[in-house]
């Protein structure tokens, strides 16, 4: 199994990718990681953060650059399950401004769209 493999199970859809996140811990390695698995990035990307439980400071700078870049490439990054501590940490870092966080539901209801528009295509 890759690295990428070992922290990263992606899944796609139409102009969106998921991202799930399999570490618990988010460092600069892993957070490099991450970023290398966004090399084939879709419109829309989002990143799964419901195993993670700890991020350093090294993870963050990491994780920030990156979404910065991404958006201003045009690419949409969110985020998922994060948790109530680590979204207080990505709002002092301004990092919900270029990766805000989203909910389940937003985006079982934005893949259901575009599954519906693939079916009726």
């Amino acid at each position: 199994m890759s690295d990428v493999q070992a922290v990263i199970r992606r899944e796609e859809w139409d102009d969106v990718v998921l991202l799930h996140i399999l570490t618990n811990s988010v460092d600069a390695v892993s957070a490099a990681t991450i970023e290398h698995a966004c090399t084939q990035m879709k419109p829309i990307t989002v990143l799964d953060f419901a195993d993670v439980a700890f991020i350093n400071s090294a993870g963050i700078s990491v994780l920030l650059k990156f979404v910065v870049a991404a958006r201003k490439n045009g690419y949409k990054v969110f985020c998922l399950h994060v948790s109530p501590h680590h979204q207080k940490i990505f709002k002092m870092v301004e990092m919900t401004r270029f990766m805000p966080v989203i909910e389940e539901q937003d985006l079982a209801a934005y893949t259901n769209t575009q599954q519906s528009s693939i079916s009726n295509s």
